[in-house]
């Protein structure tokens, strides 16, 4: 029988000291494809950077409706082999064909790919015709599983995806997609780690043991991080909100609390039991960097 869904604070995910956190934690890291060649400047360099510290290797995302088709393969192909780290594509199903989601999947796989986030992607506007395809990314496990021997992960939503009727459903569909075939969740960014520790425990009791590994989102450039948030149905605390306008009032203090919040955030999301993060990084390195280099000391 199914556990109502507990939206209280965490029970089993008490806040553990942190010198009982593992000796190391694997660490991955988000990029995007650039679309200029000075962007590619910036993601070789960011790349490069943080390459000896991605354990957990990296990932590549691609934009709405497949758009960055061509070069997510293309990027995801060029850091594995310029770093030697496991490298999982980003793969869409909304507003591509069934046809080309598989020919995309059968690219990646002749390229060496063998790591896929399975995403159902944002809807197009209105205006844009939407092609028929899979409508649900449990479908597209499914297809994958059937197609080649990947290692699939999927996305995971502590605070509810937008579109779910409620989070229990929401919980609910994240386990047709591991049952499909995928063996691990990747979450959508919190900005309150407690969420990311009560999602963690009702998925335990709606019996989902695979890995749930939360998304990091390093804390500078505060009103693009809250932008991005509010995108994607993230709750946005007061407190912080009140910690960056003291950032507006003095420029010179915004990398000093990012870095510091950062921390603390990672720190907050390892006590409440993260078996690894996965740190978005705009394509930028020093905060990631910087992170990285504190947590292997702690």
């Amino acid at each position: 029988m199914d556990v109502p869904f507990d939206a209280g604070q965490p029970q089993d995910a008490l806040l553990r000291r942190l010198s009982e956190a593992p000796d190391s934690l694997p660490l991955s890291f988000e990029v995007f494809p650039p679309k200029e060649e000075t962007g590619h400047a910036a993601l070789q360099e960011t790349i490069d950077r943080l390459a000896p510290m991605a354990g957990g290797g990296f990932s590549v995302t691609m934009g709405r409706g497949g758009a960055t088709r061509g070069l997510t393969i293309e990027s995801a192909t060029w850091i594995a082999a310029r770093t030697g780290r496991p490298v999982m594509a980003h793969l869409v199903s909304l507003g591509m064909t069934r046809h080309t989601v598989m020919e995309t999947a059968d690219e990646l796989w002749q390229a060496g790919i063998r790591h896929i986030l399975a995403l159902r992607g944002d809807r197009p506007d209105e205006a844009t015709h939407v092609p028929p395809g899979f409508a649900h990314a449990s479908e597209l496990v499914a297809a994958l599983r059937r197609r080649h021997d990947f290692e699939i992960a999927v996305a995971a939503h502590p605070e509810t995806h937008p579109e779910a009727e409620s989070a229990e459903a929401d919980i609910d569909h994240l386990k047709r997609k591991l049952d499909a075939g995928a063996g691990t969740a990747y979450c959508q960014f919190v900005l309150d780690p407690a969420a990311y520790g009560r999602f963690v425990e009702t998925c335990a009791r709606k019996s989902i043991n695979a890995p749930i590994i939360p998304g990091l989102m390093p804390m500078e450039r505060w009103p693009r991080v809250r932008r991005f948030a509010r995108m994607n149905g993230t709750a946005v605390p007061d407190w912080l909100d009140r910690l960056f306008a003291k950032a507006e009032a003095t420029p010179a203090l915004e990398p000093y609390l990012a870095a510091v919040m950062t921390v603390e955030h990672a720190r907050r999301l390892v006590a409440y039991g993260a078996p690894s993060l996965h740190v978005y990084t705009m394509n930028r390195w020093p905060l990631p960097m910087a992170l990285t280099a504190f947590m292997s000391e702690t």
